[in-house]
């Protein structure tokens, strides 16, 4: 194979993965949770490989810190996204506890994707705003 190829089917190979990321994160059907300072935080039973999303309101300025924990010892991941869809903090760290820091820079809604792997588990879902 000459190298032009072995470019060419690197670049292809790229774009396709990225195209399966994107499409995977955009078709998680997000459930709106209004107002985040006004959010207690939410239990949810997840199955193996399941996925869940949630949509809260921040105000610029105001650091919020985003936590899930399982009751059991899956791999549970957390990831942020702003509203243009851009990912802005997480955590994938192995294990059940995720933890994610953030300080809008403007008024705005965030999408918080919750993943679950190596079998179900009961993960608490809460999200703290700084006074």
């Amino acid at each position: 194979m000459n190298p032009l190829t072995t470019r060419l089917i690197i670049a292809a190979a790229a774009v396709f993965a990225l195209a399966t990321l994107c499409f995977a994160q955009e078709h998680v059907k997000a459930t709106n949770l209004g107002d985040g300072t006004q959010f207690k935080g939410t239990t949810i039973k997840m199955k193996d490989k399941g996925k869940v999303a949630y949509v809260l309101s921040f105000k610029a300025g105001k650091e919020f810190e985003a936590t899930s924990d399982g009751t059991n010892n899956t791999d549970v991941n957390l990831y942020v996204y702003d509203q243009a869809g851009k990912q802005v903090g997480k955590d994938d760290s192995p294990g059940p506890k995720c933890s994610v820091k953030l300080t809008p820079d403007k008024d705005g809604k965030y999408k918080f994707v919750i993943t679950n792997s190596g079998g179900e588990n009961t993960v608490a879902f809460k999200v703290t705003v700084a006074q």
